[in-house]
């Protein structure tokens, strides 16, 4: 799943979720959840990659690798009587245990998918990865090539990755994605495909010398989500491996410059403002000396400072959508055993 999660996770038993009602199962690696404006709810899927063959390299380690592609990574739609259907597909790249694929929603007239990560400097990506793109009548369009901008400007000065992530639309009219690879905040002009920056974000403290980041002692920050409201950014932060319990946070971006809105949460996925006007963040977990303890994930209400736990014993929950009414859902196991991925409604959860 990219820079974003570890394979070891899929070797950790699922906890049972929280009591919430299940209305999509049988998932695999949900990613992002959005309502649209008619008031139906989608949901997109990393997948399972394929039976296509490509050679690929391993970030981590340099070495050539074997990676399975295929056109399994789904945008679903749950309809008003409980039906899903299915609404795009777009390419899954399984390599090991990880897998990656579509990640977010955002709507602007249409369906907008941040779709896949990056980081071979000598090739081109695969079409529709690296991307954000809108869902046409005839399947995937791209809007914008993150891939080619991390490319050719590499903001951050480390390792050219990108990770097309987190994903929204601002009043502007601009579509705003935190790139989870690329560890920055970009601007999209959706009729042109132009890209520009917005902000960097700082490596976090570590426990190791990262040799990702110039030997220093941090972790990757590693945005996954982003909010505009009254022309401020917040961006939650998941931070990267070792993901130390209390280092993940929500960031504020105000005229380029960022600091801490709200810290001393674990892995941070998604972060979204609720009917109320306040910040909702989701938990993957908490974690331990083994990693992520399953049954420790959980939504958050963001606090300036902090946070206050909504929803808790969740299992690896990735993103949350808050319908007008004030019900919560939230996709659970993230990562998991193939079909094991679901979306939960909790009824009136955010008052």
């Amino acid at each position: 799943m990219g820079k974003l999660w570890a394979g070891a996770f899929l070797a950790l038993g699922l906890a049972v979720a929280a009591q919430g009602v299940p209305v999509i199962t049988g998932l695999n690696g949900p990613m992002g959840l959005l309502f649209a404006p008619d008031g139906r709810l989608y949901v997109v899927e990393y997948g399972l990659g394929g039976d296509t063959e490509v050679e690929a390299v391993n970030p981590e380690t340099g070495e050539k690798v074997v990676a399975r592609v295929g056109a399994t990574s789904r945008v679903l739609r749950l309809e008003p009587g409980g039906e899903v259907q299915e609404v795009a597909r777009f390419p899954s790249v399984a390599l090991g245990q990880e897998s990656s694929g579509a990640s977010r929603l955002a709507w602007l007239g249409g369906l907008l998918v941040t779709s896949g990560g990056w980081n071979q400097a000598d090739r081109d990506p695969m079409p529709f990865m690296g991307v954000v793109a809108r869902v046409g009548p005839e399947g995937p369009e791209k809007v914008a090539d993150l891939w080619a901008f991390e490319k050719a400007q590499n903001p951050d000065g480390f390792h050219r990755e990108t990770h097309p992530y987190g994903l929204t639309v601002g009043a502007d009219g601009y579509v705003y994605v935190a790139d989870a690879g690329a560890n920055d905040l970009l601007k999209v002009n959706p009729s042109t495909g132009a890209v520009s920056l917005v902000a960097v974000f700082a490596g976090l403290p570590g426990p190791f010398a990262n040799p990702a980041r110039g030997g220093a002692m941090e972790m990757d920050p590693v945005p996954t989500a982003v909010v505009v409201k009254d022309g401020v950014f917040y961006v939650s932060l998941l931070s990267g491996g070792s993901f130390l319990k209390g280092a993940a946070k929500v960031v504020k971006v105000e005229g380029g410059k960022v600091s801490d809105y709200a810290t001393g949460a674990t892995m941070l996925t998604d972060l979204q403002e609720g009917p109320d006007g306040q910040l909702y963040a989701v938990r993957f977990a908490e974690t331990g000396e083994r990693g992520p303890i399953p049954g420790t994930g959980a939504v958050l209400r963001v606090r300036p400072g902090g946070f206050e736990v909504v929803v808790d014993g969740l299992s690896f929950p990735t993103a949350l959508a808050i319908a007008p009414s004030g019900d919560l859902y939230v996709t659970v196991n993230g990562v998991g055993a193939p079909g094991s991925g679901a979306v939960l409604k909790f009824a009136g959860a955010i008052r």
